[in-house]
């Protein structure tokens, strides 16, 4: 078996501190504010997942703008990456992306809303909750389609990474590592998957 869920970790953590920090110096917000999310919100509301598809909504689902929003966003990595594996002779295999409130069940475990986004390699899978993406709009003023699009290109940076292996060649010189080895290991495949997610937001459509 490729990924063992009783040996995969979430990938959040310093992973969810480093994405949210990158988006509030984007929007020009502290950090420190935009954290709090990650401790503060109270008691977890009732378990709510739904995996979300790649591409437009079906004709006669009723109209949600943020599923369908993330569901865009998803169908555009998935365009990219095709093309850039297709390039080098391989093939894409795109990600589910599982959509949560309060608390989601994974491979990976439980996650609740402290924990932010997230992706777990165990069962290959994006999970995104929306209470997040609600509370950097409503508090912190952070509406902008970027940012949400950020974190999601950012969770598909890790699946790329999965895909590629090295999210398992990380986790073999970690087993032996010191903490400060393993931790410096985490910030490099954070800081990786963030120029995957550059690689997402570069444009595609310009002449030459």
């Amino acid at each position: 078996m490729e990924d063992r869920p009783e040996s995969a970790a979430c990938t959040s953590g310093i992973g969810g501190i480093i994405v949210v920090v990158v988006i509030s110096l984007l929007l020009g917000k502290n950090p420190l504010d935009i954290l709090a999310l990650l401790t503060d919100g109270g008691a977890p509301t009732q378990t709510q997942t739904q995996p979300v598809p790649s591409g437009p909504p079906g004709a006669g689902s009723p109209r949600d703008e943020q599923k369908e929003f993330v569901a865009r966003v998803l169908g555009d990595t998935e365009d990219v990456w095709t093309a850039a594996f297709q390039q080098s002779g391989g093939r894409y295999q795109p990600p589910k992306l599982v959509l949560f409130r309060g608390q989601a069940n994974s491979a990976c475990g439980l996650a609740s809303s402290a924990t932010g986004p997230f992706y777990c390699p165990g069962d290959r899978d994006v999970y995104l909750d929306l209470e997040f993406f609600q509370q950097l709009s409503k508090r912190f003023g952070a509406p902008g389609d970027f940012a949400r699009a950020y974190v999601i290109a950012h969770e598909v940076g890790h699946h790329v990474q999965n895909q590629l292996g090295l999210m398992a060649q990380v986790q073999q010189k970690s087993e032996r590592a010191s903490d400060a080895t393993r931790n410096a290991l985490s910030i490099r495949q954070e800081l990786q998957a963030d120029c995957f997610a550059g690689v997402w937001g570069t444009p595609r459509n310009s002449a030459g």
